[in-house]
């Protein structure tokens, strides 16, 4: 994956930048093993990411490390003779960089048409763009990491980012490396003082790794400035290997050492949960050992490392490195799967293997050849231009995908618009008419669908009135809903995101009734004495002070008038457990504990039973079920989409919490999401869930007149 002297070409054409020279002690010294490091470090990748179920095996450290130690020796060696021409370094840097790249790039595209959730074209459209331009790094962390996103790991191209990172530095270093040679011209040794900075910055760095990891690793893991660390590690060797050598007895042992810190990183930890921190230190130490430990000595590894299948793939390393992620996403999008079983994982590889080989034989060879090798600005003009022409392609193509989204909402509008409480068999209603043992059909809807696939992600009635998120200091807040004056009754909705769902619905029922209906929530928190549970325990402090604030606005004068307060939570959402009780024992006993604390008893706690939940997270629904709902007609997604209800009705602590309270009462509303044996994914030509776990706006609002209905029959 490295640019540098990385991509093998031909036996009769090596690279220009690696010449034969002694293997140490000199600023372009050959390391044998590197090539064969590279293969195993590819292999690690691959295989976690195909047989591991996407496991980080520390491998792209070792990239990261090579990355540094390769620029790093050809550049100082260069600039110290005055030989570094910037356009054609650039030019042989990014030709071998971008032409295989690009090929994947459309291909991914190809791939994103065919097989990825429409919704998903926009943002999997941009990222290729951010990963033509080395900055899908970035582009990840601002859009892929905020709430209710699907996170990287549903692109195809999540894996471009570790190429980012090594672009930038691509671009970068040269300017610094050359610019200081100019500042110094020699007074002072170039290498020394290159040293010491890279050293104050490797320190900068990894502290700031170590803060920002704690804080927010996954946007620590794709940042530049957190990964500087690894890269730097490699410059350092680079620059200290021009003057110092481990002795001839030692070198054997340390290689070893270090090839096995590689090779047993990714089955001892996880480093999607700790990297770019401290422990990377044992992917990059192992780099650093098996580099510094380079020797002919045929008690090192290096015998091992020049083996026909690690030149192989170390070869290819690149190119499989680029084809294997794409293939692995487009096939869990095609089947639906959440992982890979060991037959579709070998296929994968199979094909990745042969798109690999084909790609460096056709493409990346081709280019060094007839691009890079006649030197001038060719390499450069031709990878500018083609650097303008995916640019080009994926801007127009985004204007294409935004053409066709609003074509496709355009065409939901009119249904979206419909009255919930006079359209026949339109969302709720269908299933109210089915669930009593009768038919639903209505011709104005047949073939209709609502939301639009491209807009689901947009179809949500929150307003950041009502509730709170990751506002520090926590701000309790909530929203009117329905009939702001002269209203007849006020109710208080209370719960985490599940409580701003039917936001919508809410108002529609406070309007047809002439109630008010205050919404307050906070994300992955809601009415309980209890901490909460394990899987959600860093929103232990801010969930606790929400809740001090939501029993303070209880007691204000000025809200004594509620004639009821609805509460509701994801059922999936545990509490801490006290000695002897379960994790779902404390979320009821916290339940009964906090509505025993409201102003007054004769005020009624209205539980609404949660709604069935598809899926754990939003990667996994937009992969299986919204992908399944795209391939459908509106009248058949729903059952072809379906889950079996065993797998999605959670049992919700409110039912037991509501037997225990003497005006607590309970809604349940589950006969309106599923049927005996099936939760449909489409009922009434409306889609059911927005993500995961969270139900569209517009299923919501089909679900007013029943919801009301409940409602009154407790309130009235």
């Amino acid at each position: 994956m490295t640019a540098l002297s990385d991509f093998p070409t031909p036996p009769a054409a090596p690279p220009r930048s690696e010449p034969k020279v002694p293997k140490y002690g000199h600023p372009s010294g050959h390391i044998s093993e590197i090539h064969g490091l590279r293969g195993i470090a590819l292999a690690l990748v691959v295989a976690f990411h195909l047989f591991g179920n996407g496991r980080v095996s520390g491998g792209i450290d070792v990239f990261l490390v090579i990355s540094g130690f390769l620029a790093t020796r050809s550049l100082v060696g260069k600039a110290e003779r005055g030989q570094v021409k910037l356009g054609q370094h650039y030019g042989r840097t990014f030709a071998r960089l971008a032409a295989p790249a690009l090929i994947v790039l459309a291909a991914t595209a190809a791939l994103m048409v065919a097989f990825i959730p429409q919704t998903l074209w926009t943002q999997t459209t941009r990222e290729i763009v951010a990963a033509a331009t080395y900055l899908l790094n970035w582009e990840l962390i601002a859009s892929q990491l905020s709430y209710g996103a699907a996170g990287p790991s549903s692109t195809p191209v999540q894996h471009f980012w570790s190429l980012a990172v090594q672009g930038q530095f691509f671009l970068l270093w040269p300017l610094v490396v050359v610019g200081l040679a100019f500042v110094l011209r020699g007074r002072i040794g170039l290498a020394r003082v290159l040293f010491v900075l890279t050293a104050a910055a490797f320190a900068v760095s990894f502290l700031y790794a170590v803060k920002v990891s704690g804080a927010d690793q996954a946007a620590a893991y794709f940042n530049s400035v957190t990964r500087f660390w690894e890269i730097a590690a490699g410059a350092l060797t680079a620059l200290a290997l021009r003057r110092l050598s481990l002795p001839e007895k030692i070198k054997p042992y340390a290689a070893w050492t270090g090839l096995i810190l590689v090779v047993t990183c990714g089955f001892v930890m996880d480093g999607a949960d700790h990297f770019p921190g401290p422990l990377a230190l044992w992917p990059v130490t192992g780099a650093l050992l098996v580099m510094v430990g380079s020797t002919s000595s045929a008690r090192g590894p290096r015998r091992l490392l020049e083996t026909a299948p690690l030149r192989f793939v170390a070869d290819i390393s690149y190119e499989l490195y680029l084809w294997h992620w794409p293939l692995l996403i487009a096939w869990l999008y095609y089947t639906g799967g959440e992982r890979l079983t060991l037959i579709s994982a070998a296929g994968v590889l199979a094909v990745s293997t042969v798109l690999a080989w084909a790609t460096n034989r056709l493409v990346t060879r081709q280019v060094q050849t007839y691009v890079i090798e006649p030197g001038g600005p060719r390499a450069l003009v031709a990878t500018l231009a083609a650097l303008a022409v995916a640019v080009g392609a994926g801007w127009s193509g985004l204007a294409a995908i935004s053409y066709s989204e609003d074509r496709a909402i355009a065409a939901a509008a009119r249904l979206a618009t419909a009255d919930p409480y006079t359209t026949e068999c339109l969302g709720a209603a269908a299933m109210a008419v089915t669930s009593s043992g009768g038919s639903c059909r209505n011709p104005d809807l047949r073939g209709e669908l609502i939301p639009a696939v491209a807009a689901i992600g947009e179809d949500d009635d929150n307003r950041s009135q009502c509730w709170s998120f990751e506002e520090r200091p926590v701000r309790f807040s909530a929203c009117p809903n329905g009939a702001a004056e002269g209203y007849e009754k006020r109710l208080l909705m209370v719960g985490d995101s599940h409580a701003v769902a039917p936001v919508g619905a809410l108002d529609l029922i406070g309007k047809q009734r002439n109630w008010r209906i205050d919404v307050a929530s906070r994300a992955a928190c809601h009415w309980n004495t209890r901490p909460l549970g394990r899987n959600i325990a860093d929103n232990r402090p801010a969930c606790a002070e929400w809740n001090r604030q939501l029993e303070t606005y209880l007691r204000a004068p000025e809200q004594k008038d509620f004639d009821a307060i609805i509460v509701t939570h994801s059922a999936r959402k545990t509490t801490q457990p006290l000695a002897g009780e379960t994790p779902y024992e404390s979320t009821v006993n916290g339940l009964v504990e906090a509505w025993s604390h409201r102003p007054s008893k004769d005020v009624p706690v209205i539980a609404l039973v949660d709604n069935p939940m598809f899926e754990p997270d939003t990667a996994a629904y937009l992969r299986t079920t919204l992908g399944c709902i795209q391939r459908h007609s509106p009248e058949t997604a729903g059952e072809a989409c379906g889950r079996p209800r065993t797998d999605v009705v959670v049992e919700d602590p409110h039912r037991d919490a509501v037997a225990r309270d003497p005006n607590a009462h309970l809604v349940d509303l589950t006969h309106l999401f599923c049927e005996d044996r099936l939760c449909p994914a489409v009922i009434g030509n409306v889609i059911v869930y927005r993500d995961g776990n969270h139900i569209t706006s517009r299923y919501a609002r089909t679900l007013a007149p029943y919801l009301g209905k409940e409602l009154a029959q407790i309130v009235d």
